[in-house]
């Protein structure tokens, strides 16, 4: 054959290629998961072109009766047939045929399982039941719960010594036998630690485990968050060793424990429409001697506001829920009307409920040297205070699901020394909730009240204002309260905000937002609230959600407009 036949019959061949068309399927005959499992078996079947359809016939025969099988139906009618005009177009009509159901199910355990309460609570929930379509994957998951659960619970012998399905197709039957049999339940053993510091005094009140107490794996976990989020360590294992367990089944656990550096520094910078560019720095000692004492140093630096506080914290018991802080600070604000300079030095006991409400019992000293609008003065104060909070969050920085409370009680009294008499008290409170998928409702509320002679006798500290991207949007910060004769901002005895806020999810991590903002600070409650309203935006990042928005002062005559910039967590 010369070499122009050749070619000729590789533009034959090719031409033959370049024509070929791969089938594509239409199913019909079956609706919901049926179809969809269908679907996803002939997508796994390899490429088909149209004159190759007799040969995979049996192929997409098999993948269909596969996918229907996983399901429970055993006997489909399958018809397979390519359309005459577009050989490429195959329809696959099935008609399911009745399902397999389970005719007898004889599920037993064996061993110490069979009277641990966690094992009969199970077994009432599990979706294999008697008279239930037969289906592959729930037959499965049934298994592995059961594995998963003896294993979470210390069963490290369990095993099955029988699993078996039995289908009867022409019978649209299905016999399921499952003998799991668990052995002996495992205990825990004897701690061996290894640290590079002295932490008993810190180890002990954590740890809830003692040797002969039934294993569970949540107490292991348990154990290894908490001594993480003490603080103290860089490094925190907890680990069981099955290997050595003795003749009574009882499993030493390993604690290794690496404490953090004696000096950690970081810094950060951030901005608000609030404060504008703000630059923050801290320095920890988390570890200055065996009690568990640490210090901690925070900087933070705005235009308007510049502080330095210093933070002494002792544990007593528990250092999770249970300690003492000395603190002391420095304040320096000058925004808008106000410029003060304050000193603060306190002390705190903290405690920590299972409810996870945080009580704070404190006594607080403060000096203050202020001018407000055309008020100067000077004033010291010694003030004791309860103060209660708690946050509660599903779904980390990208919250579904959440609230938080803030109440705090303060007291003065001139005749323990402080210059001024007052009882001023502060309560906040949001709700982060998911309507349905994609879209959340964000309400919040805040109220705050001193009682006192003259207003003018507290440090502007101790005064009421609001306004700003955490109060009422489409105002500036701090903004609203009674104002003197010149328009200088004075602060009030009451303040109230409230919120309600809508978001919708469009994207991966994208939100839009519509809210509505109304508030007061007042002196008698006679002038009329403020209303802002507005659109935003949120931006989900690493570090939690970016918040822009659009905001109007809607209860204005000439409408003011701002855009208010904050990141960090909703709650």
């Amino acid at each position: 054959m010369n070499k122009s036949l050749w070619g000729l019959l590789a533009v034959l061949l090719l031409s033959m290629s370049a024509n070929a068309q791969e089938v594509s399927f239409r199913l019909k005959g079956l609706k919901g998961d049926l179809k969809d499992n269908t679907r996803i078996y002939l997508e796994q079947l390899p490429p088909i072109e149209a004159e190759q359809l007799p040969r995979f016939r049996k192929d997409i025969q098999q993948a269909v009766i596969t996918s229907l099988q996983a399901l429970g139906y055993y006997e489909p009618d399958i018809e397979i047939t390519a359309d005459k005009n577009k050989p490429e177009r195959v329809l696959v009509q099935v008609k399911p045929g009745e399902p397999v159901r389970i005719r007898t199910l004889n599920l037993a355990l064996n061993g110490e399982a069979s009277t641990d309460p966690q094992f009969e609570l199970l077994l009432s929930q599990l979706a294999l039941q008697e008279n239930q379509i037969f289906q592959h994957d729930i037959y499965e998951k049934t298994k592995a719960s059961l594995l998963s659960l003896g294993l979470s619970r210390g069963y490290f012998d369990a095993q099955y010594s029988l699993h078996q399905v039995l289908v009867h197709p022409e019978d649209h039957a299905a016999d399921v036998n499952l003998l799991f049999d668990s052995g002996p339940r495992y205990r825990f053993g004897e701690l061996v630690l290894d640290s590079d510091r002295p932490v008993a005094r810190i180890l002990d009140p954590l740890i809830d485990i003692k040797p002969g107490d039934p294993y569970l794996a949540s107490k292991l976990s348990g154990l290894s968050r908490s001594l993480s989020t003490t603080g103290y360590f860089r490094r925190v294992e907890v680990q069981p060793n099955v290997a050595e367990a003795d003749e009574e089944h009882r499993i030493p656990l390993y604690v290794t424990l690496r404490a953090k550096a004696n000096n950690e520094v970081e810094v950060g910078v951030g901005f608000s429409t609030d404060e504008g560019p703000r630059f923050s720095s801290s320095w920890d000692k988390p570890w200055i001697n065996s009690l568990g004492h640490s210090l901690q140093t925070n900087l933070k630096v705005s235009e308007p506001k510049q502080d330095i506080t210093v933070v002494y914290k002792i544990p007593r018991g528990n250092p999770l829920n249970h300690y003492y802080t000395v603190q002391g600070g420095y304040q320096m604000l000058n925004q808008d009307d106000t410029q003060s300079d304050r000193v603060v030095a306190s002390v705190h006991r903290f405690d920590k409920d299972p409810d996870d409400w945080t009580r704070d019992v404190f006594i607080r000293s403060e000096f203050e040297s202020y001018t407000q609008g055309k008020q100067e003065g000077e004033s010291f104060l010694l003030i004791p205070g309860v103060s209660y909070s708690r946050t509660r969050v599903k779904g980390g920085l990208d919250a579904y699901w959440g609230d938080s409370q803030t109440g705090i009680l303060e007291l003065s009294e001139p005749w323990w020394g402080s210059d001024t008499r007052f009882v001023r008290v502060f309560g906040r409170t949001k709700w982060l909730r998911t309507v349905t998928e994609g879209q959340r409702l964000i309400a919040r509320a805040e109220q705050g009240a001193v009682w006192v002679d003259e207003i003018e006798d507290l440090p502007p500290s101790l005064r009421f204002f609001t306004g700003g991207d955490l109060t009422v949007r489409g105002f500036s910060y701090e903004s609203i309260t009674p104002l003197d004769e010149n328009g200088d901002r004075l602060g009030a005895k009451y303040a109230t905000a409230l919120s309600l806020e809508y978001d919708y999810k469009i994207a991966e991590k994208w939100r839009l937002a519509t809210f509505v903002d109304t508030g007061t600070a007042t002196n008698d409650y006679r002038e009329d609230w403020k209303v802002g309203t507005g659109v935003g935006v949120r931006w989900q990042t690493p570090v939690g959600p970016v918040r822009i928005d659009l905001a109007f002062g809607v209860s204005e005559e000439e409408v003011p407009m701002r855009i208010h910039f904050t990141l960090g967590p909703e709650l």
